[in-house]
């Protein structure tokens, strides 16, 4: 996501940011780090041309990759100066997410050289040869194939209400939901539902929310709308509110990320 300035902030990418129903893939040139943060997605972060990718935890100092795994919910900093990379984000109570998580555990975790050879060049192609998002998203989504595939089911899955639950509120999340109404709508009290929804999802409701509305700002920005437009677009009260919530989430000031 390359240098460049806008409004006296620096750019910390430019590319093309694509999103399909519990996932999403950022890739073009890096710029500059971002500060710590954490999200709800499971972060897969590959570097396109060999270079280097660079994290830190907290308390920790930086450590260099070329292929990385970030779980859902861990603080962390990011910078790869200069170089093609590709973030590809998987919400973790997908059945990919779970078999994801279950495979590759808490903290970063470092993906053995060569596994995604043949998945990172067919990306890298699709993104030179500017194709259409319907294929760069196909090469995304076989990146996450590879890493999910297993001839057995996932040890752990989704409880079927709260499954339901999220794409309940996926249809809704453009409108006023309630906890309630989602509860309501899965046969659940309010108070069990809470409760199971964290157990399930590892984060509260209401955040939750806040994280759909997110990526609802998200879409409308990657489709050439303003920051404004896109905040209105997720349910914010204004861009601002936008851009807190973005950069507590991703570590960067949502207007640094430039479009192609």
């Amino acid at each position: 996501m390359i240098s460049g300035q806008r409004g006296g902030i620096k750019a910390t990418g430019i590319g093309r940011i694509l999103l399909w129903r519990g996932g999403s893939i950022w890739i073009g040139s890096a710029q500059e780090a971002t500060d710590f943060h954490s999200h709800h997605a499971i972060q897969i972060t590959l570097a396109l041309a060999k270079g280097a990718l660079r994290f830190r935890q907290p308390d920790e100092g930086w450590q260099a990759f070329t292929a990385v795994i970030v779980p859902a919910h861990q603080p962390h900093a990011f910078e790869a100066r200069g170089e093609l990379v590709a973030l590809i984000f998987v919400e973790p109570e997908s059945c990919e997410g779970i078999t994801i998580q279950e495979r590759y555990g808490a903290g970063l975790s470092p993906l053995p050289e060569g596994l995604l050879d043949c998945e990172i060049a067919a990306l890298v192609a699709a993104y030179r040869e500017k194709a259409p998002d319907k294929e760069v998203i196909a090469r995304a989504r076989a990146v996450i194939a590879t890493l999910s595939s297993s001839p057995t089911l996932p040890a752990s899955s989704l409880d079927n209400r709260i499954a339901r639950a999220i794409e309940v509120l996926r249809d809704r999340v453009e409108s006023t939901v309630t906890l309630t109404d989602i509860a309501n709508a899965v046969h659940l009290s309010p108070e069990r539902f809470r409760h199971l929804f964290l157990q399930e999802t590892g984060i509260r409701f209401r955040p939750y929310v806040l994280w759909l509305r997110l990526e609802l700002a998200i879409a409308s920005y990657a489709a050439g709308n303003s920051l404004t437009e896109a905040a209105y677009a997720g349910g914010f009260a204004d861009s601002a509110h936008f851009s807190r919530t973005f950069r507590r989430m991703f570590g960067v000031p949502a207007a640094s990320i430039q479009r192609e």
